[in-house]
């Protein structure tokens, strides 16, 4: 007998990708072949650490943690996390590495620092590398936060992505983590999401404009997303390796495969609290979009094109919370004043309405830091300015990993001792 799949807002499955970095040059380590080992001492792709499983990725200085299954238990999962973290840092110790957070290396060179998993099958590595050319940042440096929402039927998958279409263009200033690139400052908060949009350009209906289209039904997205991706990309995969409903890359893709949305636009954290912190409010604003008559959440999704969600998409990666409000769907369903023209705005107006929901309410002094003191990466520019030297983003990173190691907050006042 088939499982009973979970309703809306039952249990979720959050992903943290972290990268591996030596502890005195805080350079990409590409030694997860090393790390990932079963019982017999042989290099696996995955591995279970208590309730977390890590696993590996296209470059080998990365890993992913994820919980095992879904889970309701936000709290206990923050602490899950917290442990699998310490547990594989002291494997790491042994080769003189540690785990990093934020969403890319702040000075890798991907041409000269892109080592691709090489064990197993590997298939669609060697495809989508003949295909694109994977030796770039948007595809050997970034780590991002997933969450995984469920839906038990057509309705709900129907509100659940109209929600997520709603509040996707606001989220980069709620996580930006990525403002420096090969050592520069180039002018995005979000610079992962800025290469992100461009690693697949060569068939552009991958991507889509990063926001979903206003899709209601299983029948629609099949026809209008999938098919039209899966023949775009069939003259440069002839095999169909590739054509599966994963090779959808906008910032939130439907996984029938598990009944659920993925949210794939968070960048990493400095640690696990902020990243579940950000997520609790990503829930419980959907949980109330949601709640909504279902005619309006479809007005309110067709209010816009997508084009024009990815340009707030964009702007928000860039600029933050100073953003301006170019699509204010969301702003009038929160009561925005016609005054009231920034993303930083609308968060604080969102959070002030969720101040009492069970999720946001555990998560007042993560979520108010973030509001009162800017995004991971506002705080790493007030930190080092915009023209760091590289001793600077060592140092910068040295204390995010150790920030992560000790479940701290990055304090852009105070510096490591």
């Amino acid at each position: 007998m088939s499982k009973q799949p979970l309703s809306l807002f039952q249990a979720f499955g959050i992903e943290l990708e972290y990268m591996i970095v030596d502890r005195d040059t805080l350079r990409p380590r590409p030694i997860a072949e090393s790390i990932l080992l079963d019982e017999n001492g042989e290099t696996t792709q995955e591995i279970s650490l208590g309730s977390i499983d890590v696993s590996n990725e296209l470059a080998t200085h990365v890993l992913e943690f994820k919980t095992a299954g879904p889970t309701a238990d936000l709290e206990q999962l923050e602490r899950d996390f917290a442990a699998a973290i310490t547990e594989m840092n002291d494997r790491l110790a042994v080769h003189n590495a540690m785990l990093a957070p934020t969403g890319i290396h702040p000075f890798m060179d991907p041409a000269i620092e892109s080592t691709t998993w090489s064990k197993g099958d590997r298939t669609i590595y060697d495809a989508y590398d003949r295909i694109f050319g994977c030796s770039s940042h948007g595809w050997f440096n970034l780590q991002s936060c997933h969450i995984n929402l469920p839906f038990a039927n057509e309705e709900e998958f129907a509100r659940l992505h109209t929600a997520i279409i709603l509040i996707l263009p606001y989220l980069p200033a709620l996580s930006a983590s990525s403002p420096f690139i090969e050592g520069e400052y180039r002018g995005f908060l979000d610079t992962r999401l800025d290469v992100y949009k461009n690693n697949q350009a060569k068939v552009p209906e991958i991507a889509g404009d990063i926001v979903p289209e206003a899709i209601f039904t299983y029948a629609d997205y099949q026809s209008q997303i999938l098919e039209k991706t899966y023949a775009a990309i069939k003259p440069y995969d002839p095999d169909g390796i590739l054509q599966y409903e994963w090779l959808n890359s906008r910032g939130a893709i439907a996984r029938f495969d598990r009944n659920a949305i993925e949210i794939r636009v968070l960048d990493t954290q400095e640690n696990p609290k902020q990243d579940i912190g950000i997520a609790s409010l990503i829930i419980a604003l959907l949980e109330k979009l949601c709640s909504l008559n279902i005619e309006k959440l479809k007005q309110l999704a067709l209010s816009h094109t997508s084009k024009q969600r990815k340009a707030q998409f964009l702007a928000v990666a860039k600029d933050g919370f100073e953003a301006d409000l170019s699509v204010r769907d969301l702003a009038n369903t929160f009561g925005l004043n016609p005054n009231e023209t920034t993303v930083g705005e609308l968060w604080a107006k969102i959070v002030e309405a969720l101040k009492d929901h069970p999720r946001v309410a555990k998560r007042t002094t993560a979520l108010g830091y973030i509001l009162q003191e800017g995004s991971l990466a506002e705080r790493m520019i007030a930190r080092v300015g915009t023209k760091p030297d590289q001793e600077d983003l060592k140092s910068t990173l040295a204390e995010l990993a150790h920030c992560l190691a000790k479940s701290q907050h990055f304090d852009p006042a105070k510096a490591l001792v």
